[in-house]
């Protein structure tokens, strides 16, 4: 009888390994050699999202900026979060707030911003606006959030009371999104990481939560997320969710200096810091394949069209290049766009080359004197884009 019984919790095992399920169990506890299986039909070893909120009434800009990601090599899951107000060059327009670049160009324009700044590629973009957000979340019955100090808005009226409690979807997107008296920036980001956080547990005890979100729509007919890319919002979240249930995903906040002591003052990026951070948590979104050489680039507006300087940033985002300046040129009479090396390397020499192939235009020249802060200069003439688009 034992030698029976032996036998059948053997053939038992052989068809739970051979269906995947016990792997899939293991995963799910955290084991150390646990990686989730990738699903999906989403290629990339990282899938990145740009998670944007925009804040209502008026949806004029990002209020809650995010990237999330997870690398599929070791199942390691990113949620950045990137404070709104910290002052970056946002390509075609200049240094202003990050949240600013979603009043100038929309989420592309926002996304390009992003991942100039990070030096990665980023697949996917995803707005929700603070309605989207009540809506979204009323799926879940209630968030839990602990409150740690009383929440008062801009008008003098308290909003959250210290402690812990369940809120609503209305006053979880309220929570999420609050611009409170006296709070720097910085101290509300633990609440976006409070409210993804609940999102993510929901995802992994239910999956195709995430497909509900992407069929809803708002009473104005808009969508709850706006994205141009639902499989990769689906593929992003359910991993993500799966790698946070097996405690693998780690919550990061960009590095930043204060540029005052005032509450509205913002943020620069720490740059170096950020660069270890990028290289500890995105490495496999950050692109630029086998071509090696210097990737910043000064974006200068020789053809005179409107905002030329982010159409060029969109087409190297997912490259590996880092737009450092932008501006206009000496004068907007260009016919062909250069391409100008600092450097006189082979190595730059492929770099600048792999820039002509993106932008479809343009002719390769060394500058007169090597040296300067970026390593290609490019100056848009009038036969960018090369389609009339």
């Amino acid at each position: 009888m034992l030698v029976g019984l032996a036998l059948a919790l053997l053939a038992v095992l052989v068809v739970l390994v051979g269906s995947g399920w016990l792997n899939r169990a293991f995963d799910l506890v955290g084991g150390d050699e646990a990686v989730p299986d990738p699903i999906g039909e989403v290629a990339q070893a990282q899938p990145t999202l740009h998670l944007i909120t925009v804040a209502d009434p008026d949806g004029d800009e990002a209020a809650r900026i995010a990237v999330l990601a997870q690398d599929r090599s070791d199942g390691e899951g990113t949620a950045l979060l990137l404070p709104a107000t910290t002052i970056v060059d946002v390509p075609g327009h200049g240094t202003f707030p990050l949240g600013d670049a979603y009043a100038l160009g929309g989420a592309p324009l926002t996304t390009v911003t992003v991942a100039n700044l990070l030096g990665i590629r980023i697949d996917a973009a995803a707005t929700i606006s603070t309605a989207g957000w009540a809506a979204l979340l009323d799926t879940l019955g209630g968030v839990e959030v602990t409150v740690r100090t009383q929440l008062v808005d801009r008008d003098g009226r308290v909003r959250f009371e210290p402690g812990v409690q369940v809120l609503d979807g209305e006053r979880a997107a309220e929570y999420l999104t609050l611009a409170a008296e006296g709070e720097a920036e910085l101290d509300a980001l633990p609440r976006v990481q409070q409210v993804l956080g609940a999102v993510l547990d929901a995802v992994s005890e239910d999956p195709t939560l995430v497909d509900l979100w992407l069929g809803m729509e708002l009473a104005d007919g808009g969508a709850v997320i706006e994205t141009d890319d639902p499989e990769l919002v689906r593929v992003v979240l359910v991993e993500l969710a799966l790698a946070r249930q097996a405690d693998r995903v780690t919550t990061w906040t960009l590095p930043v200096a204060p540029l005052g002591s005032g509450r509205d003052a913002g943020y620069r990026p720490d740059v170096d810091r950020t660069n270890e951070l990028v290289a500890d948590r995105f490495a496999a979104a950050r692109s630029g394949g086998e071509v090696t050489g210097g990737r910043d680039v000064q974006i200068l507006n020789g053809n005179g069209v409107p905002r030329v300087g982010q159409q060029v940033a969109e087409r190297l985002a997912d490259g590996g290049y880092r737009v450092i300046l932008t501006g206009n040129a000496d004068r907007f009479t260009y016919e062909t766009t250069r391409i100008v090396l600092h450097d006189s390397s082979e190595a730059q020499l492929a770099v600048g080359r792999d820039v002509q192939a993106r932008l479809g235009v343009g002719e390769l020249e060394l500058a007169a004197t090597p040296g300067s802060v970026v390593d290609i200069t490019i100056v848009v003439g009038a036969d960018f884009p090369p389609d009339g688009g």
